[in-house]
Order: C-alpha cells, then structure tokens, then sequence
C-alpha cells in the first residue's frame, strides 16, 4: 500500500513539474464584435465561441507547445476589384489592366465592389463553412497588448476572398465585358441594372456562380459596377458616330423639305446659303471668295455676295 501511494505522489510531482503548465487556465477574450475558434495543435477543435472569455490552455513542455485562439469579424465585409491602366512611371507594374469590350477590343476603366455577409454561425451550415473560412484563410498574430495577451491569430475574412478566388472572379468578370459588342452596348446595359439585363446584375450572377463552383464559404450580398469610362479614343469614335447619325438625320430632312417644292425655290435658295457659307470659310483663310455659279437658272458671272 505504501509502494503504491509512493507511485501516485512521484506521478503527481512529475506532473506538476513538467506537465504542471498544460493544465493552468490561460484566459483569453473575445472582443463583442468578433467569434472565436480554438486551434489546436492537430487542427481546429470544431467548435465557435462567442464573445466573452475562453479558456485556451497553457503551453506544455515544448516551446510554444499548445492551442491558439483564432479570431473572425462577425460583420460583413466589402472588396473592391479595380481595372484600370496603371501609371506608367510605375516600375513595379506598367501592365493595362482595364477590361476590353467585344470584337473591337476597347479598352474600359472598371470599379467592381463586391459585398459579402458572415454565414450564421448558429446554424449547421453556417458553422461548417466559419469553420473553412479557418482553413482557408490567412490568421495573422494579434498584438498582445489590444487582446489581452500572446497566442492569439486574428483572420481577416477578407483573406479567404484573396487565397481562395480572386482570380477567378477578375477573370470571369473580364468575360462579361468582352461579350458585350461595345462599350455603348455596355452603358446601355448600365440602364438597365436592376433587371436580368442590368450590367451590375450579370456581374453578381457571374461572381456568385464562381463562389459556387469553388464551393467557396463566402456568402455574396451584391455586386456594384461603378467608375465605368472607355478609353479617350474610345469617346471620341462615339461622339464622331453620333455626329455622323445627326448630320444624316439633317440631310434626309433638307433632301425631303426641297423635294417637296415643285418651283425650285427651296433647292435655290438652299444653294445660295451653302455658298454663303462656303465663301465665308474661304475668306477666313485669305482665299478667293467668288464663285461662278451655271445652273441656277440665273446669267454666268454673277457673283454671290458674302452678306
């Protein structure tokens, strides 16, 4: 009997002395606008801990030995995608990176901000996909000082956006523009957000589908185009093609109003204000501006005043 309690008391100094440390209480606390995970050396313990104070465990024998508190924002989160040309005095990246519209490839300057909302932690699927959003985030050490202490991570939900699909995202959305036939097509589309037409809506189809497919935690609120304008060049073929349109629109109409008058007088009277106007930008550049006109049914020679 005096053996076995020997035993018991050399275990229980061995304990203390070398395992005394795993067993204290290292208190750590959760912030009221965050949740918490326990990392432990062999992964995640699976559950979610509200705000308040957890218990995480001192660190055992072997250096820094033991489990980490992980924290995650409870509020949503927003990511703006930027396509623009960089400046070219950047070293560092001189790349074009605005999306290019349809067949005629032109360039266009781009804002996509993308809002996302935390899954419910109190649901089944919610904590399931918390719980992933720890695996496939980026945990970053929290300063002491602002959590109360040492072996605390802190994950940005955002970095689960950054390692998991933003490329695909950027990708997928260059594709919505290139489908577009123009960029005039594009604003066109831009009239039309808030139906299965709209710009920005094709843009949330387009991103929630990649969330889907990278089976991916993160839950997509919306998706807002904005910052939306061509290349210069671009701009100016617009209002060039406009221009051409409204000269068009004008000519049809003074061919029909001219038409319309079995004497003539339109078409002459129409005549003599086109070389009014021709003389008179002759004149500005110091030129000859005397015309000889023969087929208004008046004598050669005469000279057509500039006023």
């Amino acid at each position: 009997m005096r053996k076995l309690s020997l035993i018991a008391a050399v275990v229980v100094a061995l304990a203390i002395n070398f395992g005394g440390s795993a067993f204290a209480a290292e208190p750590r606390a959760i912030p009221p606008d965050m949740i918490g995970m326990i990392l432990t050396p062999t992964g995640f313990d699976g559950k979610i801990y509200e705000s308040g104070q957890v218990d995480i465990g001192a660190t055992g024998w072997f250096a820094d030995w033991g489990n980490k508190l992980v924290l995650l924002q409870r509020g949503g989160f927003a990511i703006k995608e930027q396509f623009v040309q960089n400046d070219s005095s950047n070293d560092k990246d001189r790349e074009d990176h605005r999306c290019i519209v349809g067949p005629k490839r032109e360039p266009m300057s781009l804002d996509v901000r993308l809002l996302f909302a935390m899954p419910d932690h109190t649901k089944p699927a919610g904590k399931e996909a918390i719980l992933r959003m720890g695996v496939l985030g980026k945990p970053v050490t929290a300063k002491s000082e602002q959590y109360g202490g040492n072996r605390v991570l802190v994950l940005d939900a955002g970095s689960v956006y950054f390692q998991q699909v933003q490329q695909q995202v950027r990708g997928k959305i260059r594709d919505v523009c290139l489908s577009y036939a123009s960029v005039d097509t594009v604003f066109n589309a831009i009239a039309k957000n808030g139906t299965p037409e709209g710009f920005t809506d094709k843009l949330k189809m387009t991103v929630g589908t990649v969330l889907a497919e990278n089976n991916s935690p993160l839950f997509l609120v919306t998706a807002i185009a904005s910052n939306v304008k061509p290349d210069p060049s671009v701009i100016s073929a617009i209002a060039s093609g406009q221009a051409a349109d409204k000269l068009t629109d004008a000519m049809q109409k003074i061919d029909t109003f001219i038409k319309a008058d079995p004497t003539g007088q339109r078409a002459f009277i129409y005549k003599l204000m086109m070389m009014q106007s021709m003389t008179a930008k002759v004149g500005e550049k110091g030129g000859n501006n005397t015309f000889f006109m023969t087929d208004v049914g008046v004598p050669n020679g005469t000279p057509v005043p500039i006023r």
